[in-house]
């Protein structure tokens, strides 16, 4: 009976104080909203921090960088920026200005727009920001440029998390000058001494040897035209300029393929950085 009786109480004085919260309160829309954002809710947790921006219009900028931060973790990056400019445009002066301008950039980045990303990086000489100008650099393949500034980087004191991560940096910099590339005027010389060789440099064995056979096959066809009805043999001509398409079209398949294949390499180097989690 004492078991049933004490339950009952809690229940009962859950419900008071549930009845006694004024969920209009803007202080208590504020919790609601940090709440939702912390949990990770950032579509409901925007609709939050609107709501309470509407009771509190004058309210710091804090609010506001927390919807810019939870438009981007759903995915919409235009809001985010436009959320984020506003603050610049609200505030220029700030003191998260420089953050407010990292996060610009960082959100450019996660669009792949790199060079406007370090436009706005250079607004601001904190380490972190350095660094994400560095990661830009990397993905426009300017090898040497970023590793420059890695290097930069690691003759100052940094704090430890940008200490660690610079020499992670500082690797892919240098793997990327070294990337296993081809180049596409040997393939392209290759083809044109020997047909398919180039093709066989890029590691396209079968393209290799159908380019072989067919340009063999119809210039064998070319010259045995020519051999038996002289220089006006329509089958002499006819193969001939088949054997020529091939043999340029040859040449010019081993450049392209080269040109391919370190785009692939590339690509695939860059993929890692993608995966970088450079927000703050």
């Amino acid at each position: 009976m004492m078991v049933c009786f004490v339950i009952l109480f809690l229940v009962l004085a859950s419900e008071v104080s549930a009845d006694s919260i004024d969920y209009n309160n803007p202080q208590n829309i504020r919790k609601f909203a940090d709440y939702l954002y912390g949990q990770g809710d950032y579509l409901p947790a925007i609709g939050e921090y609107q709501r309470y921006l509407f009771t509190n219009p004058t309210d710091d900028n804090q609010v506001w960088y927390r919807i810019g931060l939870s438009y981007r973790s759903i995915g919409q990056i235009d809001k985010a920026l436009n959320t984020f400019n506003w603050i610049l445009k609200k505030q220029p002066s700030s003191q998260l200005t420089s953050t407010v301008y990292y996060q610009v950039a960082y959100s450019y980045f996660l669009i792949n727009e790199y060079q406007k990303a370090i436009e706005f990086l250079t607004k601001t000489s904190e380490p972190k920001s350095r660094q994400l100008i560095g990661i830009n650099l990397l993905m426009l393949k300017r090898w040497d440029s970023a590793l420059d500034l890695f290097n930069q980087l690691e003759r100052e004191n940094l704090p430890t998390d940008v200490r660690e991560s610079n020499a992670f940096y500082q690797r892919l910099a240098v793997n990327g000058k070294h990337l296993p590339r081809k180049s596409p005027i040997l393939a392209g010389c290759l083809s044109t001494v020997i047909p398919g060789t180039g093709k066989i440099y890029n590691g396209r064995v079968a393209d290799a040897v159908n380019a072989m056979i067919t340009i063999g096959l119809s210039s064998w066809l070319a010259y045995d035209g020519f051999h038996q009805n002289g220089v006006g043999s329509v089958k002499g001509w006819t193969f001939g300029v088949v054997a020529s398409v091939f043999y340029l079209g040859n040449i010019y398949g081993a450049v392209i393929a080269s040109q391919i294949h370190n785009q692939q390499v590339e690509l695939a180097f860059l993929d890692q950085l993608k995966c970088v989690d450079a927000g703050r």
